[in-house]
């Protein structure tokens, strides 16, 4: 049995069932398909944008104690407190990244020096203001989602922010599982976002697989990043592409988004995670199925709909539960002959989401 923690572990469960795993969750969210894929699960509350003010110890203890399960493997939620990671590692093993290891990920100086080192190119960080903002973007330590990036000129700073330039180009990101020895490539995938006037750059959703020219070298420079990061198991490495140069933004050492589009009966991301914690060394990535993945956010106001959910709807809140204008309402998954045709068929569906929703489910 496996203990999942993130702060929507829906995606974690169905990976674990197909990984073959028994399933004990805890998230913010307990959406119904979530509760479906587990055997037990538990709903922390204040917990939408992280776990940074959750006392998740005594949680975790108790559901320790209950269920003995083997490890604890953890999603988003923690980028921005690795120190609650750390609380919890004391009680249930982690099957994941270290605390110490998320800590350097995502602390933008170590971060920075680190790709540096590896030989990659990362867009030019600063701490104090820049002369020409309008060419610099403005984000968060910890912050994930996109919801913590605004442009430089939009926003004061706040603790915790730093200037990061500007860079034009296509989002792409690759899956990979990073044992002791070697980094694996999954797959890519290409990302969007889903803009509104609070959080210009939030995370929209991917497709894939997709072919990317990726510079020569490029994985080995990363497999030397997570080496020196100390990255385990299952992640992802975001770039834009310029159309001449990939730029890496940010590694997530977790299971992240794209467990949705890139799981497969025949090759379960999660027994590769647990292979690659460990010791045992995996073997190439099988081909993906063509799929994608969409969050869709509430345009306003409203309460989840009484009527049956389409089956391509994931992460399906109970009915009347009240989701305020800018919160996630549910993730919308997709199939096509490529990428691109996955995506356009998510996006349709999204738009039928959001019609059935004004609609009240009928």
């Amino acid at each position: 049995m496996l203990l999942l923690v993130a702060i929507s572990a829906r995606a974690l469960a169905v990976a674990a069932r197909r990984a073959g795993y028994a399933v004990v969750a805890i998230d913010a969210f307990g959406d119904g398909d979530a509760r479906s894929a587990a055997d037990a699960m538990e709903v922390v509350e204040n917990a939408m944008e992280g776990f940074a003010e959750v006392e998740l110890a005594p949680v975790v203890a108790r559901l320790a104690q209950a269920y003995g399960p083997a490890g604890l493997i953890y999603g988003s939620g923690f980028d921005d407190c690795p120190a609650r990671l750390a609380e919890i590692a004391r009680v249930v093993p982690l099957l994941g990244a270290s605390p110490e290891s998320l800590a350097r990920a995502k602390d933008p100086q170590v971060f920075a020096r680190s790709c540096q080192a590896a030989g990659i190119a990362h867009p030019e960080i600063r701490f104090s203001p820049p002369d020409a903002p309008a060419q610099w973007l403005l984000k968060r330590r910890g912050g994930s989602g996109g919801l913590h990036v605004a442009a430089a000129t939009a926003r004061a700073r706040k603790l915790g922010d730093y200037w990061q330039r500007r860079v034009e180009g296509g989002a792409v990101s690759l899956l990979f599982v990073r044992d002791g020895q070697a980094l694996t490539p999954i797959a890519w995938s290409e990302q969007w976002s889903a803009p509104c006037a609070a959080t210009p750059f939030r995370y929209g959703g991917a497709a894939g697989p997709i072919a990317v020219d990726a510079p020569r070298g490029l994985l080995a420079a990363l497999a030397r990043l997570t080496r020196r990061l100390g990255i385990r198991g299952l992640a992802s490495a975001d770039f834009l592409n310029d159309g001449e140069q990939l730029w890496l933004l940010e590694i997530n050492p977790r299971p992240g988004a794209t467990l949705d589009v890139f799981d497969d009966d025949n090759d379960p991301l999660l027994t590769r995670h647990i292979d690659a914690i460990v010791g045992r060394r995996p073997a190439p990535s099988k081909p993906r199925a063509p799929r994608a993945a969409e969050i869709v956010y509430a345009e306003a106001d409203a309460a989840a709909p009484q009527g049956d959910w389409p089956h391509w709807g994931a992460d399906r809140p109970a009915p009347g539960t009240r989701i305020p204008a800018g919160a996630p309402l549910c993730t919308v998954l997709a199939a096509g002959a490529s990428a691109a045709e996955a995506k356009a068929q998510v996006r349709e569906r999204s738009r039928r989401i959001q019609s059935w929703l004004q609609e009240g489910g009928r």
